[in-house]
């Protein structure tokens, strides 16, 4: 074999990816690799039902290129408070699944269809299309990063028992969702408590210096939210020590 031709075929082999999805796509985007880089997919066949396996569309793959959109993602992710439950890149919870392996398995698609129709256990955030198209770009991303071994839930999405102390007390407007106890309360009228004692709890109503992630600022607040939010909404709760202690190791995840 020539020279010519040996170089010739070393070319074939290196670029065969490009020659299988060009037959049908114009290349675009050539400097950050081949196809899969932003649309995953089997570049190497020309059969289109393999190579479009588990394809992220157009509407996604800026994932990898539209640096804007991830970050407006990051900026929801964290004002949302997702990592309560779900672990993103290196941080967060593992009460319901990890979106490392989430995002490193499904589509955009099927992503953007769990955000809008949310479980039981998940609050409904309303996000906008593009608010959910910059989030699903953000979390492909962390995915694409993401090298650790995933950490799968231990308990999710169990429907609520209606036996525990949160469910007596405090489940007729609270629900949440806890790594060991599964899902607890089914009321929608007051704020998901899911995460509450943790780190990447966010909330609206209680300033940095009144977070309730010790246990005697928990029994402060379930006895009588009053005294440190003057004006809460939520009244006192007739409850004795016993169950107090009771609720706070329910809103822990035990």
């Amino acid at each position: 074999m020539g020279t010519r031709a040996f170089l010739f075929l070393i070319f074939l082999l290196f670029s065969y990816d490009v020659f299988a999805c060009g037959q049908c796509h114009k290349p675009h985007y050539a400097g950050y690799g081949d196809c899969a880089v932003c649309h995953r997919g089997e570049v190497r066949s020309s059969r289109e039902n393999v190579a479009h396996a588990g394809l992220i569309t157009g509407k996604f793959a800026g994932f990898y290129t539209d640096k804007k959109a991830v970050s407006g993602g990051d900026k929801l992710a964290y004002e949302s408070a997702c990592r309560r439950c779900h672990r993103i890149g290196a941080e967060g919870e593992s009460a319901a699944a990890d979106l490392n392996a989430s995002a490193a398995k499904n589509t955009g698609e099927y992503l953007d269809d769990k955000i809008r129709n949310v479980n039981e256990y998940m609050p409904d955030f309303r996000f906008s299309d593009e608010e959910r198209r910059k989030l699903i770009l953000y979390l492909l991303n962390e995915s694409s990063k993401s090298s650790k071994k995933v950490s799968e839930p231990y308990v999710a999405y169990i429907t609520s028992s209606g036996k525990g102390a949160f469910e007596k007390y405090c489940g007729g407007c609270h629900r949440m969702l806890t790594r060991k106890g599964g899902g607890r309360g089914t009321g929608s009228e007051a704020v998901n408590l899911s995460g509450v004692t943790g780190k990447y709890f966010r909330s609206q109503v209680l300033s940095a210096n009144e977070k309730l992630r010790t246990e005697k600022r928990l029994a402060e607040w379930i006895r009588n939210p009053r005294s440190i939010k003057k004006n809460s909404v939520m009244p006192p709760v007739r409850i004795d020590e016993a169950n107090i202690s009771k609720v706070i190791k329910e809103l822990k995840g035990n």
